[in-house]
């Protein structure tokens, strides 16, 4: 009796076990399924200004071999029907965009035919042909074009007949846009052997949209406006700086299908390069008279923006958006050699609306803060961004950020560490206010051992509910603003049961070079579910607002249970969880947010005010800063540490940026080997009077601009910059070493003036 109750007592704690695992990995219940928004780009005119420009530029011939096929009261459209390339003419200003030079003879000029072909070619395609890329352009043969015109453009149906390829392109005009749309629907891979064993392979990798529209040898008083970083312009010299090319994924890379990172296979790294946080860029041809900003307004997070300087593989400066519809990845045969591989393919090709938008630029506009002013007028027409700044204060505001407790890997495993207690957070920030600090904006930032993030927790090693509530009702009655600092989108060190899957099956890691670990990126279906867990402690707490992390850069393509998660329907998911949050109260500022998630923050901590400073960049310029400016406060990263202070101040008052720190009670040596590893000096003792002097000197310059737009920004020599404010000031900056004479006005070196 005692044996056979021994033995169902096994099988029933088996079984247990078995239900338990279950309960907690596929109770969650959710398909990986939501549907995209339509995208409204039809309903949205950016550039609807009419009327004759004062400066009339002289009007370039369009060839015979171009027809005009629409016309409004702003652009006229022309079309070569052999090779899908346009014309605009900006009838303000009677200049003419073309999408290649069509005035010089490329033969002549000792370019191949393929070449030709693609540079003369409105669409190329590059393709797998079994497991190798090759581009193809529509003056190739086999190329079959069907036109069907309309009021306001055309529509063409490309069949590339040899690959089993076609789509639809449509080019309209509205107003003073000119918009380029491939619809989903349309794209077809009609190949019946496709996949199959034995066939040989032809399938869909990207197609590059005009990619020498706009292109020129030269332009005397030009550049190319790049979304590196906080942006950066390329000025457009007979002899370029440096011919160099470059690549940049919009919103990251896709690292759905990288191959993990092992520890042995990281080596020595290099400084990584700025984001592209903006899916845009600007040509202009001639500062304040022409120019075009370019949009990557639907299936940006498929896009890749690409510049090429002239002298590289053509006497063109370029730059244009290519797209991604499939990438192959590694597919591992044996868990121990990963040498042991081949190559995969996703059979569906990833699936978005592309539409690319055209605004001309004239006059003022025309110009790196045109570009700014007008992608952020696309936000507010069509994605709702609206103004949320605080202007009542009489000081800057200063932003702290507490961590509270980390975690590390330890001889038994993960180890909890308190650093910050509740308390101790409460009299720093008390310190701070009897110091004069009126206007603060605090984060809490607590590791959850058992979540492995950063979340909502209440630890009586910090001092327990108590301590939390009377933290909390001190910031209230003190007017600090507080926030909560949560990453719904990466766990560290290791996987939950939230995590995603690569396209190859391998748990989605991701190398974090600035922390020096793993992070594991969850699967975007969760991000709700995780809030809604949270959701209830935030009401009993009294916690309205959040500092969300990790959502930066963490749109990729994934595998879920034999479906394909791609990155557009992630943004759904990243959205549909900003609006849960909403509709319950809770406000929501970020961490270096994707421009699609604008609309959606209060505030925008570790705002970019560097680009990635290659060799071949002129200027570094405040891309994001204007498109933000007078509409979301915009912190710093973490000034605990900075190689060059000075410069490091006068960046933050060019860009309008204010300082942020991050403090711990404890001592920093507590942070080694923690999440935070990379924050070296965390001490008050040690930072107070570098906190004053960055604050003291950046208040100066931004005190009287509190909550106005930025509204000009100009460089008007080396190391001489001038930024207007909408309430009449202007800021002028001297990053030199010596004095500099501004009129009648003296800027001491590494000085400010306010005008």
């Amino acid at each position: 009796m005692v044996k056979r109750f021994m033995k169902y007592g096994v099988a029933f704690l088996i079984l247990s076990i078995i239900g338990v695992t279950y309960f907690q990995f596929n109770t969650q219940g959710i398909q990986y399924a939501i549907a995209v928004a339509e995208d409204n780009f039809k309903d949205v005119i950016v550039n609807d200004q009419k009327g004759t420009c004062t400066n009339q530029l002289v009007e370039e011939d369009i060839p015979e071999r171009f027809t005009k096929v629409a016309e409004n009261e702003q652009l006229e459209l022309y079309l070569e029907e052999e090779s899908v390339a346009i014309a605009v003419k900006d009838k303000c200003n009677g200049y003419t965009w073309f999408s290649y030079d069509v005035h010089r003879d490329m033969e002549a000029d000792g370019y191949s035919q393929e070449m030709i072909r693609y540079i003369h070619s409105g669409i190329s395609l590059v393709t797998y042909d079994g497991f190798t890329p090759g581009r193809r352009t529509v003056l190739d043969s086999n190329i079959e074009k069907t036109y069907q015109m309309m009021d306001n453009g055309f529509t063409v149906t490309l069949d590339f007949t040899a690959q089993q390829i076609k789509f639809d392109a449509v080019v309209t005009l509205q107003g003073g846009d000119l918009l380029f749309h491939i619809p989903q629907e349309s794209v077809e891979e009609y190949n019946p052997d496709l996949w199959k064993p034995g066939n040989n392979n032809v399938s869909m990798n990207d197609l590059i949209i005009y990619p020498f529209f706009g292109s020129a040898s030269h332009k005397d008083d030009g550049y190319m406006v790049i979304p590196d970083g906080a942006g950066a312009i390329v000025n457009l010299d007979e002899t370029p700086k440096h011919a160099a090319g470059y690549s940049a994924p919009v919103y990251g890379r896709d690292m759905g299908y990288e191959n993990s990172s092992s520890p042995s296979q990281r080596g020595l790294t290099t400084k990584p390069l700025e984001n592209v946080s903006l899916p845009i860029f600007g040509v202009i041809h001639e500062v304040d008279k022409t120019g075009v900003l370019v949009i990557s307004e639907s299936g940006s997070s498929y896009a890749t923006y690409n510049y090429r300087s002239r002298d590289t593989n053509t006497n063109y400066y370029q730059s244009y958006f290519a797209y991604n519809y499939r990438t192959a990845y590694s597919q591992f045969q044996s868990r121990v050699n990963e040498d042991q591989h081949v190559l995969g393919f996703q059979q569906k090709p990833n699936e978005f609306d592309l539409v690319q938008r055209y605004v001309f630029l004239n006059e003022n506009e025309a110009n790196y803060v045109g570009v700014a002013k007008k992608y952020r007028d696309l936000l507010e027409k069509k994605e709702g961004l609206t103004k949320n700044i605080d202007s009542s204060y009489n000081e800057i505001p200063l932003k702290i950020d507490f961590v509270n407790s980390e975690i590390t890997m330890g001889t038994l495993g993960e180890e909890s560490i308190p650093v910050t207690t509740y308390d101790q957070a409460k009299e720093l920030s008390k310190t701070l206010l009897d110091k004069g600090y009126e206007n603060l904006n605090v984060t809490f930032k607590t590791f959850i051992q058992n979540e492995l993030t950063y979340k909502f927790g209440v630890s009586e090693g910090l001092g327990g509910q108590k301590d939390l509530e009377e933290a909390i009702q001190f910031f209230s009655a003190n007017d600090i603003t507080f926030n909560y600092y949560a990453d719904y989108a990466r766990s560290y060190f290791e996987k939950t049961r939230y995590s995603a899957s690569k396209m190859n099956r391998q748990n989605l890691s991701v190398y974090n070079r600035q922390n020096n670990l793993l992070n594991y990126l969850n699967n975007p279906k969760y991000y709700t579910v995780l809030a809604e867990k949270d959701l209830d402690r935030f009401k009993k707490n009294k916690i309205d607002s959040l500092a969300l992390g990790g959502f930066s850069g963490s749109l990729f393509t994934h595998y879920d249970s034999g479906t394909i998660g791609s990155s557009t329907e992630g943004m759904e998911y990243t959205k549909k969880v900003m609006e849960y949050l909403h509709d319950h109260g809770i406000r929501t500022s970020m961490y270096a947010p994707d421009a699609y998630l604008y609309r959606y923050i209060e505030e925008y901590f570790d705002a970019p005010i560097h680009s990635s400073g290659l060799m071949f960049i002129d200027e570094t310029v405040p891309l994001v800063s204007l498109v933000l400016s007078g509409y979301k406060d915009m912190y710093s990263t973490y000034m605990n540490f900075s190689s060059n202070d000075i410069e490091a101040k006068l960046r933050l008052i060019e860009f309008g940026v204010y300082p942020s720190f991050v403090l711990t009670g404890e001592s920093t040596y507590k942070l080694k080997g923690t999440v935070s590893n990379d924050i070296y000096v965390s001490e008050y003792s040690y930072l107070e009077d570098r906190i004053d002097a960055y604050y003291n000197f950046v208040n100066e310059g931004l005190g009287d601009v509190i909550g106005s737009e930025m509204i000009n920004h100009t460089i008007v020599d080396h190391g001489i910059v001038i930024v207007e404010y909408s309430n009449g000031k202007e800021i002028v900056i001297n990053y030199n070493d010596s004095d500099y004479l501004y009129g009648d006005v003296q800027i001491k070196a590494k000085g400010v003036v306010i005008l």
